[in-house]
């Protein structure tokens, strides 16, 4: 009785035993109960991985739309740019026929871009001011009038938001006289064009798209004829849809789907319309909210189950009859290397530190046993380097006090040399001094990792006050500060390594006189902090860009081995460390010269760790 209860093997094996034929046994009686209810949350919970899945293909579909009509804004500051055309070209003293004929050329160059940057853009309709300059670019054909009618939705009126209109026919703008075109179904991009930085809407960008990718997607999320899968926007009006019909009157759960606060769920619908499983998930971004919703009938389910309810009974059968002689082997295999593993851990408790287990398995069990044998060779190593880490620890110990020691020293110094510099009658050698003091006396402090966004500014600002000096009137910096954003608080050392690079890489290269910008903003009510650094030098060649892009969607480990390009690196390796996946890195560099690096960082997380 005592060896019985003692024995790892007879204990195996009657657990093998239990394990195995009480649940099977179980499982073919209540089988037929519950196989209908398991299949089905097996679906639900399939058709919410594809819905999600789905869900990221329409957004990044849309995203990439949505881009291209921000192209508008694209080189806003250039005289030639889109933008500074719209603004000239809506201006109350502007010669309207004058400015068209001079620039109708450029405008064309920037539409047609627009229309070739994305395929399936059906026609683009720009208009400036309420109607005063009318431009449309439909079939690849480039038209324009003056003095238009403003075709705008209404209840949109002067709001500044960018938004989406469902699935329609493609309408005929007053400028496209082709009415026997065939119509096309479309969905449109509305983009009111705004006076940057305020609200001012200045003019009417509409992207018509062919909804037939978009429909492609769509199909790609039903996998057969019994689903049913839609797009509503929360006006109830259809953006896609899927072996289902377009009616309200039948699809009466979109009452139930639209009021609910959740971004994704579940519903059981049964009515005369319609009996079965309702999944649906939210797609929301600042110029569209939709929801994607799939319907599965009871029937459909139901089919399926049954199917599987019979293979299933025919499986636990013949595995119940297997498992009841597996037991037996897997319970003697699996203890006799057990038994002299434990042979060899007693030798070690006794002090011996030279056992060498023999590995003749590649299972687990052989697992096992080589990290047993790598465990004793590691302590062997450790209780010999015990001493030497000792004396190590003492070495490093001394060389960070030295350090330490040493720029509070020069600190120090550079103080006393700014006072006598300022006595000197010379106060601009006073503030370069006191320039390079405050730089050191803010790397110098490492008690702090995260400080308030200001004090990482002002450092970067006495970084740059030393640079112009160096350059003279060949450097100029504005600085576009958000008042909001000097409190927010941030990783040390995030922009001067950043402001650093152009100096490293662009500037000298450029053969002009530079210009730096730095730009911080507080948006979508204080959650998010946006830091951008924009210079105008020399650029960076499209392999190398792309190069530096692939780097930064490495891992962690894979940016702290790269040794290229190691200030974009560094910081977005620490941004990676403090925040996840959360925050965003984003560089560009236009083939006229020109360097921008863009972070956008969440604030709430950081602050509540601070």
């Amino acid at each position: 009785m005592f060896a019985f209860a003692t024995s790892i093997n007879r204990k195996l094996m009657a657990l093998l035993l239990a394990v195995t034929i009480i649940p099977i046994t179980v499982s073919m009686i209540i089988s037929n109960y519950y196989i209908k209810d398991k299949v089905t949350q097996q679906s639900i919970h399939e058709n919410q991985n594809l819905l999600a899945l789905g869900k990221n293909n329409i957004l990044g579909y849309m995203d990439k739309i949505n881009e291209n009509s921000l192209d508008v804004y694209l080189n806003i500051n250039k005289s030639n740019s889109l933008y500074a055309l719209i603004e000239r070209g809506q201006s109350p003293n502007v010669n309207v026929p004058m400015f068209d004929e001079k620039n109708n050329l450029q405008i064309y160059a920037h539409m047609l871009n627009i229309y070739q940057s994305t395929s399936g853009i059906h026609q683009i309709q720009l208009q400036i001011g309420d109607g005063k300059l009318t431009y449309l670019m439909a079939r690849g054909f480039f038209r324009r009038g003056i003095n238009q009618p403003l075709e705008w939705p209404t209840e949109h009126g002067s709001n500044p938001k960018p938004f989406v209109e469902a699935t329609h026919t493609s309408a005929h703008y007053n400028l496209d006289w082709s009415h026997a075109v065939k119509e096309e179904s479309v969905f449109t991009l509305r983009r009111p064009i705004i006076r940057t930085p305020s609200d001012e809407v200045i003019g009417y960008l509409s992207m018509d798209v062919q909804s037939d990718e978009l429909n492609q997607i769509c199909r790609q999320l039903t996998m057969s004829s019994e689903e049913q899968l839609y797009i509503i926007d929360r006006s109830r009006n259809f953006v896609c849809s899927v072996n289902g019909q377009e009616d309200q009157d039948q699809l009466k759960w979109t009452n139930q789907v639209l009021a609910s606060k959740q971004e994704n769920g579940v519903i059981k619908w049964k009515d005369q319309s319609f009996s079965g499983i309702v999944i649906y998930d939210t797609l929301s971004t600042n110029y569209m909210d939709w929801v994607v919703v799939k319907q599965l009938p009871y029937s459909y389910l139901y089919e399926s189950a049954t199917a599987i309810r019979t293979i299933n009974t025919s499986v636990i059968a013949i595995f119940m009859v297997l498992a009841v002689i597996a037991s037996f082997l897997v319970s003697y295999q699996f203890t006799k290397p057990i038994k002299r593993l434990i042979g060899h851990i007693n030798q070690v408790q006794s002090g011996n530190f030279n056992v060498v287990v023999p590995v003749d398995r590649k299972d687990e069990i052989g697992i096992l046993a080589r990290r047993f044998n790598t465990m004793i060779q590691t302590i062997r190593d450790l209780i010999n380097s015990e001493y030497r880490l000792e004396i190590a620890n003492k070495t490093n110990q001394l060389r960070a006090m030295q350090a330490q020691i040493n720029p509070h020293f020069l600190y120090n110094a550079l103080q006393s040399i700014g006072t006598l510099a300022l006595h000197a009658g010379a106060p601009k050698v006073y503030t370069l001094i006191t320039s390079i003091a405050k730089m050191m006396r803010y790397n110098m402090n490492t008690s702090e990792s995260i400080v308030p966004f200001s004090m990482e500014l002002n450092h970067a600002k006495a970084y740059l006050e030393l640079q112009q000096q160096r350059f003279n009137e060949q450097l100029t910096v504005h600085y576009e500060i958000d008042p909001a954003s000097l409190s927010v608080q941030v990783p040390k050392m995030l922009l001067q390594p950043l402001v650093e690079n152009y100096f490293k890489h662009g500037y000298e290269n450029s053969g002009r006189s530079g210009v730096l910008r730095l730009f911080s903003e507080v948006t979508d009510h204080g959650s998010w902090l946006t830091i951008r650094i924009e210079d105008n030098g020399s650029g960076m060649d499209p392999d190398k860009l792309r190069e530096l892009r692939q780097l930064l969607f490495r891992s962690t480990g894979a940016l702290l081995e790269e040794q290229k390009s190691i200030g974009i690196s560094n910081v977005w390796m620490r941004l990676k460390l403090y925040y996840n996946e959360e925050a965003e890195m984003s560089i560009d560099s236009s083939p006229a010269g020109g360097f921008t690096v863009t972070l956008r960082i969440p604030v709430q997380e950081l602050e509540e760790r601070a």
